[in-house]
């Protein structure tokens, strides 16, 4: 069984370098966090194998030609609410899916090239999809903020833990 742990202080400034830069080198970050390189090697490796991080490239969508993005929350029959989450999870538009409290069953984030793309999705693609009642659509005209830095700040002094003495140094 494999061993669980909690993120610990390093970890996480680990994860708020990458937010701030993923390109960041693993000598930048020992030099920031007050560790060795084969700490922060070690440590990267086990927050990516454990799928608590990804590091990918995130595209303004605007910039890349995909500029229909839209919200569109969906109230789906109990019955159906299996079936109608794995279609959605299939569709390459949808971008993302969440299972919410409130007005909605379910919100996806749909991005298309174009107003005519994301027409025929609703009226055909999302159609389809067993056991939708209702949908309300909302396209994103622009994109003030986008944030990925979800980690809360530090509190207390927030100092990082500091590199282990070593014999002679």
């Amino acid at each position: 069984m494999a061993r669980t742990r909690t993120l610990d202080a390093l970890d996480q400034g680990i994860i708020r370098s990458l937010q701030r830069d993923g390109r960041a080198s693993y000598s930048a970050m020992a030099k920031t966090l007050g560790v060795t390189e084969g700490t922060i090697r070690n440590r990267l490796a086990w927050l990516l194998s454990e799928r608590i991080i990804r590091v990918v490239a995130v595209a303004d969508l605007f910039k890349v030609g995909l500029h229909a993005v839209a919200i569109t929350g969906m109230n789906v029959e109990r019955g159906k609410m299996k079936q109608a989450l794995a279609r959605l999870m299939d569709m390459e538009e949808v971008r993302y899916v969440a299972v919410t409290t409130g007005t909605f069953d379910i919100i996806i984030e749909i991005v298309l090239p174009d107003t005519d793309a994301l027409h025929d999705f609703l009226v055909d693609r999302l159609a389809s999809v067993p056991g939708i009642l209702r949908t309300d659509t909302s396209m994103i005209l622009k994109i003030h903020k986008q944030s990925y830095t979800w980690l809360p700040e530090p509190r207390g002094d927030g100092a990082a833990p500091r590199r282990r003495a070593t014999k002679g140094g």
